[in-house]
């Protein structure tokens, strides 16, 4: 336990230990471990902020037990976290809301490195060395903020559970200890559970009489009996096609594959769902195609096969009068007119994601440039649901010192504005603000606004993303070009009245080819430009301003595609441009051109 030893001895035993080293020191003032721990603290300063990263199932696990600790136990007065192994926190849940500011000001914020090199001696970092619990309080710090702070904390395995009090409060060592067995008893149970749901499912399959049967969790693969019999390279390409469609959530449905011996293979992919929906992996099934064709041939014309492509069509005598013929009340031709405008049409699809993620109550964050119309997209899908709803704009980009989210009737939108504009503490506080907020299901929607071309776990924001269901993007107004026309019409017409004022044929195909680098908010201040020096008429491209008539690179629809791929595995493997390089199946050096000519910005 902590020495009863005084603070002023502490304190002139630390300036003797500053100025001479441990030789300085009297015996038995300051205990040996903190002293040793002072040998290995660099000089204390502001804890750096690192980024919120997927900590797997230990931060899941310290999240749910610390939560209910917290609910269970209002009047503890202390706060309690996670430090993983790399000294940033990862966790934190406050009681006394006092301790909490004292905790932001030292900078034990998530995201934030705690370590010795940053703050000097803390009790994670002294029990992630001694490899037990141990207390540390007041004077012991060397830190100036954490002076105020008495810590206990218990290692488990990837990090450290800390229970901290104020200096004139007692902290028990006890409660780190039954926290930190919570939060291991927790993880285990957690993994026991996926592993067992995962089990059964692929029991199933095998029951059935599947041939081969591949399953896998966040950590681990297992493979059937049969499928261990493959060639290696085989074996590799069913355990990657259930990889890649885990990661890309293209699970569901039969799918052909190729396999690099020469064969063919229909496998069907199906996630495992527990009881409250949440995903613990997936399984392949599947089995070889006309295995007995093809063990048959020789390995020539099997090379020839897999290099020629497996699926070849039929031949024979095509019918040109087939569509003539065809009955318009089969819905035929209106299905083939959605799919092809769900193909060029980006923003009607993001749309219709949109509109069904809200219309099941799911928290959404949208994702794109800056002037797309996220905000006027979010209001007017929220009040064509929900009209008599209410909402509450909350402006991330200050401080958010009063910050007060009192939702009121059966609807209500809590509208996030420039979420990339959030600091860490900010982050910290509007967190604590939607916890109790996310746990209303079906009267909250929450809809963050992010400024970005992807999404970055590592900025401050990270922290907020375990309160969203889903991540919409916003294509800018340069992908968007067979909807210009109307969209610029539509501003002309909000902005000229019941002026008779139209835009003729050349301007739509100037307009058509800027590149629009400010989206929509550009194209308003274009047309107020319009508006103002010609009030009525059909305007001409004279009358636009010089800037529309710059030319700049746009994409092509299959540029556009590649680009969203490039980002889109960038995003999955956290900016490894290796790994991202491998997902898509192309040479780092191909990705390295398209990263540079589609203006990719960097995706930690």
């Amino acid at each position: 336990m902590l020495d009863v030893t005084s603070g002023r001895v502490l304190d002139a035993a630390r300036i003797r230990f500053r100025r001479g080293g441990r030789s300085a020191l009297p015996p038995g003032v300051v205990r040996e471990e903190i002293v040793a721990s002072w040998e290995r603290s660099g000089t204390p300063g502001d804890p750096p902020f690192v980024g919120h990263h997927d900590g797997g199932p230990l931060v899941a696990a310290a999240d749910s037990v610390l939560h209910r600790f917290v609910r269970e136990n209002p009047e503890a007065g202390c706060s309690v976290a996670l430090v993983g192994d790399d000294g940033v926190v990862r966790v934190r849940y406050d009681t006394d809301p006092a301790l909490g500011e004292l905790l932001d000001v030292a900078g034990f914020v998530p995201g934030h490195r705690c370590d010795e090199a940053s703050v000097g001696t803390t009790a994670a970092s002294v029990a992630a060395h001694l490899g037990r619990a141990v207390v540390v309080g007041g004077a012991e710090h060397l830190h100036p903020a954490w002076r105020v702070l008495r810590e206990a904390a218990a290692p488990v395995a990837g990090g450290q559970v800390v229970v901290v009090t104020h200096l004139d409060e007692p902290v028990s060592l006890a409660v780190a200890r039954l926290l930190a067995d919570a939060v291991a008893d927790h993880g285990e149970r957690d993994r026991r559970r996926r592993v067992l749901a995962v089990h059964d499912a692929m029991s199933a399959l095998r029951a059935e009489g599947v041939p081969w049967v591949v399953a896998a969790t966040g950590d681990e693969t297992w493979l059937g009996r049969e499928v261990t019999a493959l060639p290696d390279p085989d074996r590799q390409a069913l355990g990657d096609a259930l990889t890649t469609s885990v990661l890309l959530d293209e699970t569901g449905g039969p799918r052909h594959l190729d396999l690099p011996s020469g064969g063919c293979a229909e496998v069907d992919l199906r996630e495992v769902r527990g009881e409250d929906g949440e995903v613990f992996g997936a399984v392949l099934a599947g089995g070889p195609v006309a295995s007995h064709a093809v063990g048959r041939v020789g390995a020539a014309a099997r090379e020839a096969r897999r290099r020629q492509g497996s699926h070849v069509a039929p031949t024979g005598r095509r019918d040109f009068a087939a569509d003539l013929r065809r009955d318009p009340s089969s819905g035929t031709d209106e299905a083939r007119r959605r799919a092809t405008q769900e193909l060029f049409g980006p923003y009607e699809r993001m749309r219709r994601d949109a509109t069904a993620a809200l219309g099941h109550r799911r928290h959404l964050l949208l994702v794109g440039e800056t002037g797309v119309g996220k905000r006027t997209l979010a209001r007017e899908r929220f009040t064509h649901l929900f009209p008599r709803g209410t909402s509450t704009t909350v402006d991330c980009s200050g401080a958010l010192d009063d910050l007060r989210l009192d939702p009121g009737g059966d609807a209500h939108l809590v509208l996030l504005d420039q979420v990339h504009a959030l600091s860490p503490v900010a982050a910290r506080r509007l967190d604590e603000a939607l916890r109790p907020l996310t746990a209303m299901p079906g009267r909250v929607v929450v809809i963050g606004c992010l400024d970005s071309a992807a999404v970055d776990a590592g900025r401050p924001y990270g922290l907020l993303l375990r309160h969203f269901h889903d991540t919409v993007r916003v294509p800018a107004l340069r992908h968007r070009s067979d909807e210009l026309a109307g969209i610029a019409a539509a501003v002309l017409r909000s902005m000229s009245g019941a002026r008779s004022l139209r835009l003729s044929h050349q301007v739509v195909r100037v307009l058509e080819g800027y590149a629009w680098p400010g989206n929509i908010a550009e194209l308003e201040d274009v047309l107020r430009y319009v508006v103002a020096r010609k009030p009525v008429g059909i305007v001409q491209p004279p009358d636009l301003p010089a800037l529309c008539f710059t030319s700049a690179p746009r994409l092509t629809m299959l540029e556009t595609a590649q680009a969203d791929a490039i980002i889109h595995a960038l995003y999955e493997t956290r900016g490894n441009r290796y790994k991202a390089a491998a997902m898509l199946g192309i040479a780092r050096s191909s990705l390295y051109r398209k990263i540079d000519a589609f203006g990719i910005s960097y995706i930690a």
